[in-house]
């Protein structure tokens, strides 16, 4: 049972807090060097449903956001020529106090998420005539791996009369990788105005990865300057996970879905 209430309150917190933001070229002549580089901080508005055995929980935005004491999501990228690298980080601190008659249950919960991906151009075009609709898009293979590494802290007491009786401390750590494959498509429709999309699957139950998991994303690029673009899009994410063997086995089910939004900034 306390494995259960442990694998329900990772998959309530873990499923909201990661997200990828990806810069694009934007194809202007002056713009094609062979290296270029970017780092995005980025917030994903997202909600979440879960199915814990035949338990099922829904969570909007608002209520994952309060759990979270302290937080900070990015994405780094480097290309060379047609070859791309990029980790994409969360790192959290979640925590609540819950009071039951003479219980006192804190729990603190302490998140590390790395997205690790290789991405490679297999078709890129430009073009620069006046009065087309699309100026150029490209077509990228992606593949890396995805680490989940999570603390779960319990602290409890049972008092009377405000008397402490006993108290105790609990700690669960969890972690876990994630092969990814996948596939991603940009479109630029002018110097400014760039749309993307993207769809990796992953896990397919490799030693303690997930049964499968699948990440996708749809992303708007508006150039602001040479240095700085605003990313605004949309993202779905689920995966499904099953800890235990025989009587003891637990099947766990994440849908997350919502929108971002980023600030990349760009040098080449």
């Amino acid at each position: 049972m306390r494995k259960r209430h442990f694998i329900v309150l990772f998959a309530l917190v873990l499923s909201g807090l990661q997200a990828q933001i990806n810069n694009q070229d934007f194809n202007e002549e002056e713009d094609q060097k062979d290296w270029s580089y970017s780092f995005t901080p980025y917030a994903l508005l997202a909600s979440q449903s879960t199915r814990v055995g035949g338990e099922q929980f829904s969570q909007s935005f608002g209520e994952l956001s309060s759990l979270t004491n302290a937080g900070f999501q990015f994405f780094a990228s480097v290309r060379y020529k047609r070859f791309g690298l990029s980790i994409d980080g969360t790192f959290a601190n979640l925590g609540t106090v819950a009071a039951e008659g003479p219980i006192d249950l804190e729990i603190e919960i302490e998140q590390k998420i790395y997205d690790l991906e290789a991405s490679y151009a297999v078709y890129s075009t430009f073009e620069t005539e006046e009065n087309r609709v699309i100026d150029g898009w490209s077509l990228y293979f992606l593949g890396g791996a995805k680490y989940w590494r999570n603390g779960v802290i319990i602290d409890y007491s049972f008092s009377i009369d405000d008397a402490p009786i006993f108290e105790d401390t609990i700690e669960q750590p969890q972690d876990w990788w994630d092969m990814m494959l996948g596939v991603k498509t940009t479109i630029s429709l002018s110097e400014r105005v760039l749309l993307s999309s993207w769809i990796k699957f992953g896990g397919f139950g490799i030693g303690n990865s997930s049964k499968i998991t699948h990440d996708f994303v749809y992303l708007n690029a508006f150039r602001v300057s040479k240095l700085i673009t605003i990313n605004a899009g949309f993202r779905n994410f689920r995966y499904r996970r099953v800890d235990g063997e025989g009587d003891a086995e637990l099947e766990t089910r994440v849908n997350v879905l919502g929108p971002f939004l980023g600030l990349s900034f760009i040098f080449n």
